[in-house]
């Protein structure tokens, strides 16, 4: 029981010492929001009058957009006090109002991120993209941008690996009747975007589906409609095409040959090449071996025979145990000879 109190009692002077600290804060706070506003109004009086006037419109704009939230913030604030006396909680403790203050930050941070974020896997920046395509089997990358804008700003520049994992996709046209039926104008057209894009044979269910539009303000609506539509784990490429632009290649939209892919893919590997002194020295060194090989052939052909032949007396050598296996090899080669000569000499 002893225990107990002076478990209770420390509890209770923690619990003071923290009451004084917030009030110390709040008024430290005040303090300075009102410093603030002092120096603000000054400042706002020496402008010259077309700027105090700029200044008093967004005010008066501000004060529009926040007087229905400070309404409904004074109804929810009204509601927690309501609960807390039903509780048994003092609404004026300091801690409580700091811990009605953290609370309703953190439902505010954790519903604007579910605004900003939920519903899709991420933004991705168009270096990440292109890291994703080159390495990851399962990424592609979908470009939903009308067909005139990729004509007159081009497409991503993707070579070897990324290649093959970019496709592009327009709003499906619908005419006549249905058209006016349908409501909604954008909302509509992202929807039969998703669609088409999960049916793509590219696509599949566990894919990597990175959405591109012209700048970030409409991939974020077909990556959620995707997420609905089976796809695990769709992005979009913040910025969108303009940021990719601004920071990687872009090449014209227009027919690829296999001699045009097979340049562009060298290119790309020459890229990824750091030219050292040894390299570029072999690489002249193979060159000069490659030039002689194709004007002297002949010549060639014969080097070709002498190390051969080189070779194969090394091996051969190289593979004795002793001196018998060479005896042995040499009565194997003077053999056949003098059988020659015995026939030749009964014959005659």
């Amino acid at each position: 029981g002893a225990f107990e109190d002076k478990v209770a009692g420390a509890g209770a002077v923690a619990a003071d010492v923290l009451r004084k600290a917030i009030v110390v804060a709040e008024d430290s706070l005040g303090s300075a929001t009102t410093s603030l506003v002092y120096y603000y109004g000054s400042a706002k009086s020496s402008l010259p009058p077309n700027v105090k006037d700029l200044l008093n419109s967004s005010e008066e704009k501000a004060n529009i957009v926040l007087r229905p939230i400070g309404g409904a913030l004074q109804q929810v604030y009204i509601i927690i006090e309501g609960i807390e006396k039903n509780v048994g909680l003092n609404p004026s403790d300091p801690i409580v109002q700091l811990a009605v203050l953290l609370g309703g930050s953190t439902t505010i941070g954790i519903s604007y991120w579910l605004f900003a974020y939920g519903g899709y896997s991420g933004d991705l920046s168009p270096e990440s993209t292109l890291e994703l395509l080159k390495s990851d089997g399962k990424a592609v990358l979908i470009d939903v941008r009308p067909e005139d804008l990729r004509v007159k700003d081009g497409i991503p520049d993707l070579r070897r690996a990324a290649r093959s994992k970019y496709a592009s996709v327009a709003s499906p046209e619908i005419k006549g009747p249905t058209k006016k039926l349908l409501k909604g104008g954008s909302e509509v057209d992202d929807a039969l975007v998703a669609v088409v894009i999960r049916n793509l044979k590219l696509v599949k269910g566990d894919s990597k589906v990175v959405i591109m539009d012209a700048n970030g303000t409409r991939s974020k609506s077909i990556a959620r409609l995707l997420k609905k539509l089976g796809v695990q784990q769709p992005y979009l490429v913040k910025g969108g095409f303009q940021s990719w632009a601004k920071n990687l290649r872009v090449k014209e939209l227009k027919p690829e040959t296999a001699l045009t892919v097979i340049n562009e893919d060298a290119e790309e590997i020459l890229e990824g090449i750091k030219p050292t002194p040894t390299l570029v020295f072999g690489s002249l060194l193979g060159l000069s071996a490659a030039t002689f090989a194709l004007l002297e052939w002949e010549t060639t052909l014969q080097y070709i025979g002498v190390l051969s032949l080189g070779l194969t007396i090394y091996l051969r050598f190289s593979s004795y145990e002793g001196s018998e296996d060479f005896l042995q090899d040499l009565k194997a080669v003077a053999v056949p000879s003098k059988s020659g000569r015995g026939s030749v000499l009964m014959g005659s």
